[in-house]
């Protein structure tokens, strides 16, 4: 039988080789045309400053960094966390790193732009959901734009379920990742449960991903005063249609 997997499963799901994964799994120019893209979108000024929550490693904070904007970047992850300060301390970047459940952390600061990348936008249930909007809507400048990048979507997902029903083995670098997912139809939820071997070491972890439609999004994300402006399929700009494998939503705060 399969083990029940909490809502919290995200407090200690990033750490091991799942998150040494992750730092290698995305090449540099991959995310380089990733934030061409969302600055394009952001239509900010230098020197600006952008919240990247969850931000993971930072590998979207530093590019901004580079390119003459503050970036403050929250992540739960203390593994992800400890290695973007030491980047930052290395590389003398204009970030401000915070490990905190972005569910808790109270954001004082006001910014000019959001981002949540990377299929992060679904680790919470309903209620935690609305709470995670209601932050960043809070926090958003009025007219400041918030970006959600999610291949998690139900028009991406049920068109092409049975292929995310299959069993992949993915390789990178010296650690192989095998995954299986399992699509719960009675609360709309993705269970992925991956086994990492690295070097003869193995290391197993789950997670859940609640699915939303689109217009469910929209309409969470307009109760909170940040309305959709514009949903594409990639950073070249292609309008999303079902079944395309990610979206990229532009939402605009009133």
């Amino acid at each position: 039988m399969e083990n029940e997997i909490t809502d919290t499963w995200y407090e200690d799901f990033f750490q091991g080789i799942n998150c040494e994964l992750w730092e290698k799994a995305i090449p540099t120019d991959v995310t380089k045309q990733e934030v061409d893209f969302l600055l394009s979108e952001l239509n900010l000024n230098r020197g600006d400053h952008i919240l990247d929550i969850p931000c993971g490693y930072g590998r979207h904070a530093i590019e901004f960094s580079k390119k003459g904007f503050e970036v403050t970047g929250i992540d739960i992850s203390k593994t992800f966390i400890d290695g973007l300060t030491e980047k930052i301390i290395s590389e003398n970047l204009n970030i401000h790193a915070i490990q905190a459940d972005i569910l808790k952390i109270q954001l004082n600061e006001r910014f000019a732009g959001a981002v949540c990348l990377g299929n992060s936008f679904g680790y919470f249930n309903i209620e935690s959901m609305k709470l995670f909007i209601e932050k960043v809507s809070s926090a958003l400048e009025p007219g400041g734009k918030f970006i959600i990048n999610s291949g998690m979507l139900a028009e991406s997902i049920l068109p092409n379920l049975m292929n995310y029903s299959k069993n992949h083995t993915y390789i990178v670098d010296n650690i192989t990742m095998d995954v299986a997912n399992i699509y719960h139809v009675e609360d709309s939820y993705m269970r992925s449960n991956l086994t990492y071997t690295k070097e003869g070491k193995t290391e197993e972890h789950s997670f859940k991903h609640y699915v939303f439609t689109l217009g469910e999004v929209r309409r969470l994300l307009k109760l909170y005063g940040l309305p959709i402006i514009a949903t594409y399929s990639s950073t070249t700009k292609e309008e999303y249609k079902l079944g395309d494998r990610q979206i990229y939503i532009v939402a605009e705060k009133e």
